[in-house]
């Protein structure tokens, strides 16, 4: 498999197994850490069928916003000036890897420090945004219709599930209302910290950009936070949390529109992770995640209030 490197004009190394590669392997058809002749570190990703069209633009976006200053670890053009190569009928993409340190598990809920540090890296993925044009023509993304759309296939499988989230839906009636009117930049698509490198509590770097395209400007700050408040939901007015929105709001990236509807679409983007949890059959948290957005839900008339006066408004 380290012959492949040859694609990208690579002398050939070696497999690196020792190397647990983070983020989300199941986004492609495998993924492995290889070496060079030269000792440079490379993650290496086979795509399934299908992925081309859509990883080459993810490609072209990410080298441009590497060149801009953005901390993502773009993909290696190869002889053609493509960021997907062709071989023997299958198509590769090759990143450099970086190495990073491992999140501490909740304990980084509590850390001011990487909740700015997240902060910022959205500031300047609003800044950087602006050299990209890939995902313009794409058809927007319309969380009301994902909802749905998993709503029923919930109640064809799963209606326990169902019946359990059924509730919840009349909180996101406003976000859905106003979504065509929300400020909109690229987003992530799937930002977290399990998705971030780290180097001691700051963020060197953000991978799997799989799911990035033009979204609510808050989408990303959204999951970030839906994933900082399943850890236990206090979490989400101390810590990383307010320290996240402080930085938004210091870097002009906290409009008065998407902050009042941050709340209701935390909520909405935890369907998300449902799917995940369901698709993994992962039913602990399936049930964790039930009970999660039913407190959110409850809660949506507090927690703004609450981020406001942490904010100073």
């Amino acid at each position: 498999m380290t012959d492949l490197l040859s694609l990208w004009g690579l002398a050939t190394g070696r497999r690196r197994t020792d190397i647990v590669l983070p983020g989300s392997p199941e986004r492609c058809l495998s993924r492995r850490a290889v070496e060079d002749a030269q000792g440079r570190v490379w993650m290496l990703e086979t795509l399934r069928p299908g992925q081309f069209g859509r990883r080459e633009r993810i490609g072209r976006a990410l080298d441009r916003m590497s060149r801009a200053g953005l901390p993502a670890p773009a993909y290696l053009a190869g002889p053609d000036g493509r960021f997907v190569v062709e071989c023997e009928d299958q198509y590769h993409q090759l990143s450099p890897y970086i190495p990073g340190d491992s999140l501490p598990q909740p304990g980084y809920i509590e850390d001011d420090a990487r909740g700015e540090s997240l902060g910022k890296f959205l500031c300047r993925l609003r800044e950087a945004s602006g050299v990209v044009r890939e995902f313009d023509d794409e058809p927007p993304f319309l969380l009301e219709g994902y909802v749905n759309e998993l709503m029923a296939a919930m109640a064809g499988r799963r209606p326990d599930l169902h019946q359990a989230l059924r509730p919840v839906l009349p909180a996101l009636v406003p976000l859905f209302e106003a979504w065509h009117g929300l400020p909109a930049s690229l987003c992530h698509g799937d930002f977290h910290p399990l998705n971030v490198i780290w180097h001691g509590r700051s963020a060197v770097a953000v991978i799997d950009w799989e799911f990035m395209g033009v979204r609510p400007c808050l989408f990303d700050a959204a999951n970030c936070l839906g994933c900082v408040g399943i850890e236990d939901p206090p979490a989400l007015v101390r810590g990383l949390a307010p320290a996240l929105l402080r930085t938004l709001r210091h870097g002009m990236c906290l409009d008065k529109t998407s902050l009042s509807l941050l709340p209701e679409l935390i909520l909405g983007l935890r369907f998300a992770w449902m799917s995940e949890w369901l698709r993994r059959k992962d039913e602990e948290m399936a049930g964790i995640e039930i009970s999660y957005m039913r407190l959110l839900a409850n809660s949506l008339d507090t927690l703004l209030p609450a981020w406001k006066k942490l904010l100073g408004e």
